[in-house]
């Protein structure tokens, strides 16, 4: 969403509507003002303005969506290529109320993504086909309904499908991710967001928090998710593999047919066919060092196809920056961090380490906080001194290499 102050004091209507409804329209906003709700639509537009970004902040900021459905409407190519697909996934997303109206006859059941949504009246009968008093009544009841039904609730989407057992464990424990959590979520919820890459060399924690974050949407029923698929690329071999059992998994007639782009880009029609989590797990053996740019074509293709357009959301781990989704929009990158003192302090003591605060602190500052690093020295000290943080002294000059360690009687 655009950084600017937002220009709606209250949650907004949009109304998306072809110009040969405009009678329509005026009469639907008549009503919702009897009632304050605020409304947008596009004759709010200044003369000079750039009306395309307008639009889309509009359709941003909503909290509904009021489709004015005629045979105008469903055949507007701005419409239905521009407006419909970003409200859908706002929708998909569970970000947005959308409401089609029947304002005159049309073979809205034929259309597929509208078939799909409840629609007003509740018959589907156009309102066209009404008295005076009738439309007014379907019109005020409408009015009524969006002013008293507060916040689109989240969709209630029946998880179909998870395969997680090729995604490395950890243990369940996390300390210090809780940034990084929330922008995982942030992202699984903004529309706006396709593929998210966690980014960070070996050791630093990718792992830990990709499976905490999980852990985290499975508490919360998959907050939407209808399917959810992860691989890794460290423990299932190489991109061919992948795709063999990946569009196997999502349904493709025949996963060996095509080359390696178009098995890219049918594996990206099936993923956002239905709201996917797709977790890519250790791109980095498919990358060539440096420059990160992808070896493979198929995963090329994959990426690119899911960055431009989805429904769900792509997360991938890797060490190296992915070339290929440089410029992309739709593409977040987290750049994991080593451990705070504190937080790598908290880490050694659930590991068993004994000690004051200090010596803890210093002890993850001395190996920069890195995880991999602090869970070998609390296992070593936890097997060998008890857990006592006296049992090593890291030497401050050299700051990684201990001091020859005493004895545990000594």
């Amino acid at each position: 969403m655009d950084s600017r102050r937002h220009p709606m004091s209250a949650p907004t209507v949009f109304i998306s509507y072809s110009h040969k409804d405009e009678a329509w329209k005026d009469r639907l906003v008549k009503q919702l003002k009897v009632l304050k709700v605020e409304v947008w639509e596009d004759r709010r537009i200044a003369a000079g303005e750039d009306w395309q970004p307008e639009i889309e902040q509009a359709a941003e900021w909503a909290s509904v969506a009021i489709l004015l459905i005629s045979p105008d409407f469903l055949t507007s190519r701005f419409i239905l290529d521009e407006e419909v697909p970003r409200l859908l996934k706002r929708r998909e997303k569970g970000g947005l109320r959308v409401i089609p109206l029947i304002v005159r006859p049309c073979a809205w059941q034929q259309v597929e993504w509208l078939s799909s949504i409840q629609v007003r009246p509740k018959d589907g009968r156009p309102l066209s086909g009404g008295s005076e008093h009738q439309v007014e009544e379907e019109l005020a009841a409408l009015a009524s309904e969006v002013a008293g039904g507060g916040p689109a609730p989240a969709p209630v989407a029946a998880i179909s499908r998870i395969s997680l057992a090729k995604l490395p464990t950890t243990s369940p424990d996390l300390f210090g991710r809780e940034r990084e959590l929330d922008t995982l979520d942030h992202a699984w919820d903004d529309p706006g967001t396709n593929v998210v890459t966690l980014v960070a060399w070996g050791g630093v924690g990718k792992t830990a928090l990709v499976n905490a974050w999980l852990n985290r949407l499975q508490e919360k029923k998959w907050r939407g998710a209808e399917r959810v698929y992860g691989w890794s690329f460290y423990r299932e071999g190489a991109a061919d593999q992948f795709f063999a059992t990946a569009l196997d998994w999502f349904g493709d007639p025949d996963p060996t047919k095509g080359s390696p782009w178009d098995k890219g880009e049918r594996l990206a029609d099936l993923v956002r066919r239905q709201r996917t989590l797709l977790v890519l797990y250790g791109l980095e053996p498919l990358q060539f060092f440096p420059g990160g740019a992808l070896k493979d074509p198929g995963l090329q293709s994959l990426l690119r196809e899911l960055a431009r357009d989805n429904a769900g959301l792509c997360a991938v781990t890797t060490r190296l920056e992915v070339d290929n989704l440089k410029g992309c929009a739709g593409v977040e990158r987290i750049d994991l961090e080593n451990l705070a003192p504190e937080d790598g302090a908290r880490y050694l003591q659930r590991l068993g380490v004994k000690g004051r605060p200090e010596e803890l602190c210093q002890a993850s500052k001395d190996l920069d906080g890195h995880a991999l690093a602090l869970t070998l020295l609390g296992t070593y000290l936890a097997v060998g001194y008890e857990g006592d943080i006296r049992g090593v002294t890291l030497c401050p000059s050299c700051r990684r290499r201990p001091n020859k360690a005493r004895t545990p009687g000594g």
